[in-house]
């Protein structure tokens, strides 16, 4: 009578390398996309006034903190 135990200490390492690759794949294309949608929205629409960000931002000085 024969036991065999079979004991795994995770990946192997061209496992792990291909294993990180793919994250990175993943992960960049989950970035476009948020990049994409986020550029979307700051695209003003047919019924947004379109804001003049020169005039719009004041700098925050030690004159304009009360």
């Amino acid at each position: 009578m024969g036991v065999l135990l079979f004991i795994s200490c995770g990946p192997a390492a061209e496992d792990r390398e291909q294993m990180h690759k793919r994250a990175k794949i993943f992960q960049d294309s989950i970035a476009h996309i948020i990049k994409t949608s986020m550029d979307e929205a700051a695209i003003p629409g047919p019924k947004m006034a379109a804001l003049d960000t020169a005039k719009s931002v004041t700098p925050v000085t030690t004159s304009t903190v009360k």
